[in-house]
């Protein structure tokens, strides 16, 4: 298939609910490059930045004070690993339990007018949206749990995620993943809109602890822990090869249904190459930040060890994070993990010269994690 046609007519953009103000600026930076083949995503993106802007500014004026005013109480819970570790299946096993939240998909689409159009938006698009996301089997649907990364893409315009939008220049934002090349102009604006947002959840929510899925934030443990000192941890690793056959996969959809302008070359290897690049980067991070996490608050896991046993290790990490609830919400649990049985994951193959680069690149959480780098795909 011609590279230009794939996924060309998908509406799954990111971007979509982004305000007008924050699309024009993102494309100036961009040097306004849509490829006409795209111009429909653009189209559609702009007619649904002009609502969104309209409602955003009626949802500030109605509660613009009583977010001011709010306190982030509880702090939030973050789940960190790279894509495709598991962090969506714990962000379901977390965010189900009692006093517990999430950002949607719906919350994370529209961060600025969530609480005002929510009642009237969801049921009316609600059957329109696809039973399970594109790259796997995975539930989805306006109230499923949703990355905020997606939330603060829009509202800051600094996200890796950008520059999968706009691949010609996806180099300008991979300094975003850790913040760790950016000036304290750039950290405040992004830790502002980060409070905005988790306190518009718990608004909505009543005030429930805020449980956090994005594999960003895995290089972020440094910015996160200067805006909350006493948040609570949950990293968890996978076998490195499943990890990027499984992250190349949903990249062959997710990408090319975001794409303003088509890459140049072969996408594949360098989808591939950022891949890997971003890997390592977010691995030394989370290997060398996890240090700074106060005892007790972090707890790190396997995928392997957790898939079929999710209520043995949920029950550890509730007592060891010192979280309230599991009791309450310990029945309720297991009436949802047994539901996931007979849940089929992709069958995914790596070639042995790949499996020789995520191994060069990746040998640090391998060592680390006690992978052994001659495991199979499962």
């Amino acid at each position: 298939m011609s590279v230009d046609v794939q996924k060309r007519w998908s509406t799954d953009q990111l971007i979509t609910g982004i305000e007008t103000a924050d699309w024009l600026k993102l494309l100036s930076k961009n040097s306004w490059k849509v490829d006409p083949v795209y111009y429909h995503r653009a189209a559609w993106i702009s007619a649904f930045s002009m609502a969104t802007t309209a409602a955003a500014r009626f949802e500030d004026a109605r509660y613009g004070r009583e977010l001011a005013s709010m306190e982030i109480n509880p702090a939030p819970l973050f789940l960190l690993g790279h894509w495709r570790s598991g962090t969506t299946h714990l962000h379901n096993l977390f965010g189900r339990m009692p006093g517990h939240t999430y950002p949607t998909v719906y919350q994370v689409v529209f961060p600025t007018c969530f609480l005002s159009t929510s009642g009237i938006v969801q049921p009316i698009t609600a059957r329109l949206m696809g039973d399970t996301r594109t790259y796997d089997n995975v539930k989805h649907g306006w109230n499923e749990a949703a990355e905020d990364e997606i939330a603060l893409a829009k509202l800051t315009g600094m996200s890796p995620y950008l520059g999968f939008m706009f691949p010609g220049y996806a180099h300008r934002y991979e300094k975003f993943l850790d913040f760790e090349e950016c000036s304290e102009a750039e950290k405040k604006t992004w830790k502002d809109a980060f409070r905005y947002f988790i306190k518009k959840i718990m608004l909505a929510t009543g005030g429930d602890r805020v449980v956090v899925k994005s594999c960003t934030h895995t290089a972020r443990i440094r910015l996160i822990l200067d805006m909350f000192p006493d948040a609570r941890f949950v990293h968890i690793t996978r076998n490195p090869y499943e990890v990027f056959a499984s992250t190349m996969h949903m990249r062959g959809h997710t990408d090319w249904e975001n794409h303003f302008h088509v890459p140049e070359g072969d996408p594949e290897e360098a989808r591939a190459r950022q891949t890997l690049a971003l890997g390592q980067r977010m691995f030394e991070r989370v290997v060398d930040d996890r240090r700074l996490i106060p005892e007790g608050n972090l707890v790190e896991i396997k995928y392997e060890d957790l898939v079929g046993n999710e209520m043995a290790v949920m029950e550890r990490l509730y007592a060891t994070l010192r979280l309230p609830g599991w009791e309450a919400g310990r029945a309720g649990l297991a009436e949802y993990t047994s539901g996931l049985k007979g849940y089929k994951r992709n069958q995914l193959r790596l070639e042995k010269g790949r499996m020789a680069d995520v191994y060069d690149q990746w040998r640090i959480i391998f060592d680390t994690y006690g992978y052994d780098r001659n495991q199979k795909l499962a």
